[in-house]
């Protein structure tokens, strides 16, 4: 399996205790550190701000207007695809493994990847790390020394003897650097996480950020083609359309963190060809766009993808408050 060739895992500097707000353990980057310890200090209180249980009907008004506030404050990162990459010929759309991605959706640092994966117009393999992570923390440990995030699997990389690594501001360089098709490293993306970053979580009060206590474990059916370790069960990841700076996307990926499911995020910004395939698949269909192979489920609605996700993946819990809220 790929996991077992990524060989050149960057591990973090310095001597961290794998907190799992740090992304770098000792964080070397000043700039980035302060930003670090203020969100460790606010993950309690945000979980208790978080809005109740997650599986349970929510205020659409106020879910639409938080998250969109989120969108404005990261604006103009991850919404267009980069010109050099929406040039590329379709196939070198896909690396020939797909890459894995470990990371949480409340995450700055996280977030500053998904801006960039967005714009390199890249389809990745997410396998969310919230915390109380039943399954995909212990890979990232077992891949990489310690639990730490973002962290990225490239079974493509150094070679095709693989790539894993630490540290956003790292994984970004790299992904320009392999998958850019010419394109310069967006520094802002890297600049601005300090400042701004760490809106999107403020205002969505840490959804995204803790796993869902009733959600069973997904399960995932081994599969060639991914990238990291683990797995085992019979179910497949989900596909969610997606591009990081879309409000009704935001949504749906917070869900599928709090769940701790695995998907492919088939990211399709402005200028991307993949939107195309989108329509291919469903000619009304636009972002978010939830895949669900296991059910044959197709849902483009964030409100009924969210629904969805906490009923058919939370467990009993999940299930009971729905029908509850519903009363």
């Amino acid at each position: 399996r790929a996991s077992s060739r990524a060989k050149t895992a960057t591990r973090a500097r310095g001597d961290g205790g794998g907190d799992d707000v740090d992304e770098n353990g000792g964080e070397r980057r000043p700039s980035t550190a302060s930003s670090t310890s203020a969100l460790s200090l606010l993950c309690p209180l945000l979980k208790v701000f978080s809005g109740g249980d997650a599986a349970a009907p929510r205020n659409r008004a106020l879910e639409v207007t938080t998250s969109g506030l989120a969108s404005m404050s990261r604006m103009p990162h991850g919404v267009t695809v980069d010109a050099e990459c929406a040039e590329r010929a379709p196939s070198s759309y896909h690396p020939w493994r797909r890459i894995v991605l470990y990371e949480f959706e409340a995450c700055p640092f996280c977030r500053r990847v998904r801006e960039a994966l967005t714009q390199l117009d890249l389809s990745v393999e997410v396998r969310p790390c919230p915390k109380d992570a039943r399954v995909h923390r212990a890979e990232v440990e077992a891949l990489g020394g310690k639990q730490s995030f973002p962290f990225l699997v490239d079974p493509n990389g150094d070679g095709g003897d693989g790539v894993a690594m630490y540290e956003s501001e790292d994984i970004v360089r790299y992904l320009y650097a392999n998958y850019g098709n010419g394109a310069a490293v967006p520094e802002t993306i890297l600049s601005t996480t300090a400042l701004t970053g760490w809106m999107p979580t403020l205002l969505r009060a840490g959804r995204g950020m803790t796993r869902y206590a009733t959600a069973p474990e997904f399960g995932r059916a081994e599969d060639d083609d991914d990238g990291g370790g683990g797995g085992g069960g019979g179910r497949r990841p989900l596909t969610l359309y997606n591009y990081e700076g879309n409000q009704f996307a935001r949504l749906a990926r917070e869900a599928l963190c709090e769940l701790e499911i695995p998907y492919v995020l088939a990211n399709a910004g402005k200028g991307s060809p993949r939107r195309a395939e989108l329509t291919a698949l469903d000619p009304g269909a636009s972002v978010p766009y939830l895949i669900d192979p296991n059910t044959g489920t197709k849902l483009g609605e964030s409100e009924e993808i969210v629904g969805y996700l906490f009923r058919t993946y939370g467990g009993e819990g999940a299930v009971a408050v729905a029908a509850g809220g519903a009363e």
